[in-house]
């Protein structure tokens, strides 16, 4: 399912591209190809459905259709959609996910991207994904 938000992208990466490094951009970015290190942004990042991300990423909004190994931190929100993968933490002041999505990692949801200090979402002990329905977790006092 392609990103249908009206999002004029200041940089594309192409579906055939293979990059390593640090990269960071002053506006949205789409990712198509593969990308290894690090992306910061001050606007939207969208990882592509097929791509294929071993990077942390930080910026405004994190989109993502593809594959992403490494943590994610949005100041606004992050969304997972269809077929998205996150093995790594996320940090965001919001989240959607789509049922067919994974997360393999810890979140903090909540305001200014920041859960409040005295929880921690872990897993259920015991759940198991199913694509009819979203993740579970459960809240621990610290």
């Amino acid at each position: 399912m392609a990103d249908t938000r009206v999002t004029e992208y200041g940089t594309i990466i192409g579906p055939d591209a293979t990059f390593k490094g640090d990269f960071k951009f002053d506006s949205a970015a789409k990712v198509m190809g593969n990308i290894e290190g690090s992306i910061h942004s001050k606007g939207v990042v969208y990882i592509g459905d097929g791509c294929k991300c071993k990077a942390a990423i930080a910026a405004k909004e994190v989109l993502i259709e593809g594959i992403v190994e490494g943590n994610v931190e949005a100041g606004d929100r992050v969304e997972l959609k269809l077929n998205g993968r996150i093995t790594g933490d996320i940090v965001a002041a919001k989240m959607t996910m789509s049922d067919g999505a994974s997360i393999d990692g810890y979140c903090r949801i909540g305001s200014n991207g920041k859960a409040s200090s005295a929880t921690e979402l872990k897993p259920e002990a015991g759940a198991a994904s199913t694509s009819s329905g979203p993740a579970r977790a459960v809240a621990a006092r610290k």
